[in-house]
């Protein structure tokens, strides 16, 4: 069956927020605001609260300065704090961008959209009918302060949403992204495919459907490591959304000004790294409102650091893990690939912790506190569900010495102060590890403690005391992740 005669049935599905149970905020903050970080029990998630709201400043304030719109993803952390801390960013920014339905929902009923802080939301999954409904009830909710949007990258999803329409008397019309694929081959489909012309030709011929703008998700930018590469990406972001927009004025489409999102975290840091005039070659002749969207920026991690794209200071989350056991014996013999003369240990994080996802770095995190264990090598090179092994690197990757963004602190030349920093790793010793991949390390946690790395912040409120070491910062607040879908 060809894609322009391809139909599709739904049964409307719909779970009550109330059946998802969540951790209590307050006491969560009873219990645990003015600790410090080594009287909390491990695998933990802390996320640096400084750090965070920085990293939103920055990226938000680069590309309205660049007179580029921006859209939040709220998906990394899930959360009411942090989502408030993105869109309060740089002035504002009020659209958003959600991949499940609790996070559309919990936007709604966290007060975002009463306050006037959000007025866009985008349910980012191709919609399938039985979500339809969801999305409607969500719509009525917030009335005229806001409106819910969805994404489409196939004709029957124009026929489920007209038939909707029809069928449940709704009179307001849907103002829809088009999901282009640019050679991900995740959601969208290619720009001038036979595809694209089919979905195209069923929103000329809807009644109910319009396009709003055209994104694309370029997460083959993840393989950058120059600002050049970044660059690169971000230019092919553009021209993908662009011929698909080409194709929709071929074919009739209707719209006085298409926004044109393009985004993911590298892509991001690209753009609004880039000089002015590279931007505006890049979006010269483009005809409609340049979008930006990212969801990583806020938090950051391994794979982002790889990019060289981003200095280690950006780094808000750290998974925090005790050492458990030493084995020196390991690592001096051909059966341990990533082990050395030192060693290796166990953690008390594994899998279910950091998540089994790679990046161009090895291994699944790497040490960035306490600083002699940084600077020594150690990262997680192995691991199984509940526990992870902590190996040294032997060799860092080509071109970290010469890269200042991508040197991480350890240089194989040190040597004998490698040895001497190994020497310290101790049973019982506690460890902050950066993840590979902040988003799923997040889904991991039931709730995430947050300092301020600065220690900013009188006591009353839990801020950190100055001159605290970087595992004696205090929490100064618990936050809850929306779970479900």
């Amino acid at each position: 069956m060809s894609s322009a005669t391809a139909t599709a049935t739904a049964t409307a599905t719909q779970t009550d927020l109330s059946l998802y149970s969540l951790p209590n905020k307050p006491a969560l903050r009873s219990a645990f605001v003015g600790k410090r970080l080594n009287e909390l029990r491990t695998p933990a998630l802390v996320v640096d609260r400084k750090v965070f709201r920085n990293n939103c400043d920055k990226v938000t304030r680069k590309a309205k300065n660049r007179g580029m719109k921006f859209r939040a993803h709220v998906k990394t952390h899930k959360t009411t704090e942090g989502t408030r801390l993105q869109v309060q960013a740089a002035g504002g920014v009020k659209a958003t961008i959600c991949s499940t339905m609790v996070e559309v929902w919990k936007i709604i009923e966290e007060g975002l959209v009463d306050e006037g802080l959000v007025d866009d939301i985008l349910y980012s999954m191709p919609i399938g009918g039985d979500k339809i409904p969801d999305i409607d009830a969500a719509q009525q909710r917030v009335g005229d302060k806001a409106i819910v949007r969805v994404m489409v990258d196939h004709p029957a999803q124009i026929g489920l949403l007209d038939k909707f329409n029809e069928q449940s008397g709704r009179t307001l019309g849907w103002g829809v992204f088009v999901k282009v694929d640019g050679g991900g081959r995740r959601a969208g489909v290619p720009p001038t495919s036979d595809q694209m012309k089919d979905l195209i030709k069923a929103i000329v011929a809807s009644k109910h459907v319009d396009i709003f703008g055209f994104y694309s998700h370029f997460g083959q930018s993840y393989a950058s490591d120059s600002l050049s590469k970044g660059s690169d990406y971000f230019a092919g972001e553009v021209e993908c959304v662009s011929a698909a927009a080409r194709v929709a004025r071929e074919l009739g489409a209707s719209g006085s000004s298409w926004v044109f999102s393009a985004g993911a975290t590298p892509t991001a840091h690209a753009a609004v790294s880039e000089s002015e005039g590279e931007l505006n070659a890049q979006i010269q002749g483009l005809d409609g409102v340049l979008e930006l969207h990212a969801g990583c920026y806020c938090m950051c991690d391994l794979q982002q650091h790889a990019t060289t794209l981003i200095p280690t200071s950006s780094l808000a989350l750290t998974v925090l893990t005790r050492v458990v056991s030493l084995y020196p014996h390991r690592g001096q013999g051909p059966a341990s690939a990533q082990g050395s003369a030192q060693g290796e240990a166990m953690c008390d994080a594994g899998a279910l912790a950091f998540s089994k996802d790679t990046g161009p770095y090895p291994g699944f995190g790497r040490v960035i506190a306490p600083a002699g264990m940084r600077d020594a090598g150690w990262e997680v090179g192995r691991i199984s569900q509940e526990h992870g092994t902590l190996v040294k690197r032997k060799l860092q990757l080509e071109g970290e010495e010469e890269n200042s963004n991508r040197r991480w602190g350890d240089t194989e030349s040190e040597g004998g102060a490698n040895e001497a920093a190994a020497a310290h790793l101790e049973i019982g010793q506690m460890l902050r590890i950066v993840p590979q991949h902040a988003c799923l390390a997040c889904a991991n946690f039931p709730w995430i403690y947050v300092i301020d790395g600065d220690g900013e912040g009188d006591r009353d409120e839990g801020g950190a005391e100055a001159g605290a070491t970087e595992l004696e910062q205090q929490v100064v607040d618990v936050w809850v992740p929306w779970k479900g879908w």
